[in-house]
């Protein structure tokens, strides 16, 4: 090899490297512990799969966790659960079918292949609550590896339907954009069933995996850990559902009270599960959760959550409450019937900043986390990281800055 050609691929080599390792300074370096604050006031902050992806995939993870510290954040919430994907290697989706992790993350020549670890040591460092969130729930595309190898672990509409309302892509991209195409926007969501006792497994396992091998904080279900009311009509779930009538099939309504209540029992007891599996591991891992409210919850997807915080399986909640007008928005602080649950753990509110074309205005945020201040709740989180402070924020950077610090002055 010639000289030039050595020295120039040592020097690529060498700024690669220096690329690579380099990380973000801590921003508040006087928190001398290593160990992330418990948090007193949840400033939460949620991040997508595919933001995740490409932070670590361009080495700029350190960057994107320090700005959440110099925002005076404290809980990060990565996506690690979507699509039938994990941003991580994962030791248990090969298991039952499926890839290793996210093929978002299958990048050549990146070495380590771990977001989900890159995003615990940079929360770490600047001393933020890393609580990984299950965001699929029980959601799954049916062109997943795992719904392919399990059909008879997805539910049904009483038609007969795994999908309740399928959507068609665009005809002149390649199948494998076609799905995922579909699997982004919703249109193949197929729902694992809560009743199958494999489902159960399967996810239990999932999420204790990663309390094992991961110094997580905590881990978070959400609104997708339920199961929409016209789904059940699958024939496992029948027979269990004849087991436990006297061979009386079950309702045509959907909607009957009593097949509701029947369904929403299932639900409850996998989350028992899961967070009882969880605290045998690690008794300190947060067991999060981030819900509908609560009659929409149980109307909608058979969720009956308040039920799990008043047995104790919760240890944060954080209700979604997407308002645009002010006036809604303080409707549902006080009277959608969850603020009692405050005296039993920290009750957040879950704000949604806008979508990608149109996310909201710092003034607007400013606006309904004064009004979570007054009405006395335990703190926020943002939807989501892409709208409140990357590339598709609203307000320009040094007035978001400015704004947080000023909504939430001690680090």
């Amino acid at each position: 090899m010639k000289a030039w050609v050595k020295r120039g691929a040592i020097a690529l080599l060498s700024v690669w490297l220096v690329i690579f390792f380099w990380q973000a300074p801590v921003v508040y370096p006087q928190q001398a512990s290593h160990e992330p604050p418990v948090a007193q006031e949840i400033r939460g902050i949620w991040m997508t799969d595919v933001g995740a992806a490409l932070m670590y995939s361009s080495t700029r993870l350190d960057e994107v966790v320090a700005n959440l510290a110099k925002h005076h954040l404290n809980t990060l919430y990565p996506a690690v659960w979507d699509r039938g994907y994990t941003l991580y290697p994962s030791k248990v989706t090969p298991e039952v079918g499926g890839k290793r992790r996210d093929p978002l993350l299958a990048i050549p020549f990146l070495p380590f292949q771990d977001a989900l670890a890159g995003l615990v040591h940079q929360a770490h460092r600047q001393h933020l609550r890393l609580i990984p969130w299950f965001e699929y729930g029980l959601i799954i595309p049916t062109s997943s590896p795992i719904a392919t190898a399990h059909p008879d672990w997805l539910t049904l509409t009483q038609a007969g339907a795994t999908v309740a309302n399928p959507l068609t892509p665009a005809p002149r991209l390649p199948k494998s954009l076609q799905n995922l195409q579909l699997e982004l926007v919703g249109g193949n969501w197929a729902w694992l069933n809560p009743c199958h006792p494999e489902v159960q497994g399967f996810l239990t396992d999932l999420i204790v995996d990663v309390v094992r091998r991961y110094k997580v904080d905590g881990i978070q279900l959400d609104d997708h850990f339920g199961l929409p009311v016209e789904f059940g009509y699958d024939p496992y779930t029948i027979e269990l559902y004849r087991q436990d009538h006297g061979g009386i099939d079950p309702p045509t309504d959907p909607r009957n009270s009593e097949w509701m209540a029947w369904r929403s029992r299932h639900i409850t007891d996998l989350f028992s599960q899961i967070s009882q599996a969880v605290k045998e591991v690690n008794p300190e891992t947060v067991i999060s959760l981030s819900p509908n409210p609560p009659g929409f919850a149980y109307r909608e997807y058979l969720q009956d959550w308040p039920q799990w915080v008043e047995q104790g399986w919760v240890d944060e909640v954080i209700v979604q409450v997407y308002r645009d007008s002010i006036d809604a928005f303080n409707g549902s602080l006080y009277n959608d019937g969850f603020a009692y649950l405050n005296q039993m753990i920290p009750v957040g509110i879950g704000l949604y900043t806008g979508p990608f074309p149109a996310p909201k205005s710092i003034e607007h945020i400013q606006a309904q986390v004064d009004a979570v201040k007054s009405a006395g709740y335990r703190g926020v989180a943002f939807f989501c990281w892409e709208t409140t402070l990357w590339l598709f924020k609203h307000s320009p950077r040094s007035a978001i800055q400015t704004g947080f610090q000023n909504l939430f002055p001690i680090p």
